[in-house]
């Protein structure tokens, strides 16, 4: 089994900001495949399960705030009997211009806290990621600030690309496999 967690906030104050764009993105491939989260509690977490070509794959959007995912995916993993090397984690990431996205194997959490917490629950960086690019913030905002913003009217015109390309990014990870994957989406604009 595999399993995709989209990062985000919970609560609707949160869903239309950069930093829920990962909860976003999944929330799109769940539609495609006609399937809904149910909540599970004991996980701290909305799941769904989708089969793609006999891999079972989870769909995750951990009910903790972005801070604090490193709960809900280490209680997934474990809960589910899932590796470390069989997780994607979709998140959004200011080191990428908005509408860019990008794979990356392992590694630091170039300081996204909700990748922190992460790697801190699980004690390994050895976990896929999908970063979706949001770009810097041009004025003098804080990082929380821009994080949790909205998005530019010029933004918008290119969110709805971006979210499908992160979607169907993530149905190839499952397919196929990160090398694949990577091969396929990274350097791609929106």
């Amino acid at each position: 089994m595999k399993l995709i967690v989209g990062l985000g906030n919970p609560g609707l104050i949160y869903e239309n900001t950069r930093h829920n764009l990962g909860s976003r993105s999944l929330k799109i491939l769940a539609k495609e495949y006609k399937v809904k989260f149910k909540s599970e509690r004991s996980l701290k977490s909305r799941i769904a399960t989708v089969d793609f070509d006999n891999t079972k794959c989870l769909f995750a959007l951990p009910g903790t705030f972005m801070n604090l995912s490193g709960e809900a995916v280490k209680l997934l993993l474990r809960h589910k009997k899932i590796s470390p090397e069989d997780l994607l984690v979709v998140h959004d990431d200011m080191d990428l211009d908005f509408g860019e996205m990008r794979f990356k194997k392992r590694g630091s959490s170039g300081g996204h806290k909700g990748v922190t917490s992460i790697i801190k629950a699980l004690e390994t960086q050895d976990f896929n990621r999908l970063k979706l690019g949001v770009g810097k913030s041009c004025s003098k905002e804080g990082t929380r600030e821009y994080v949790l913003s909205g998005f530019s009217r010029r933004e918008v015109k290119v969110l709805d690309s971006l979210l499908d390309k992160a979607a169907g990014a993530c149905e190839a990870w499952a397919r196929f496999g990160i090398d694949k994957a990577m091969n396929e989406f990274n350097q791609k604009k929106a």
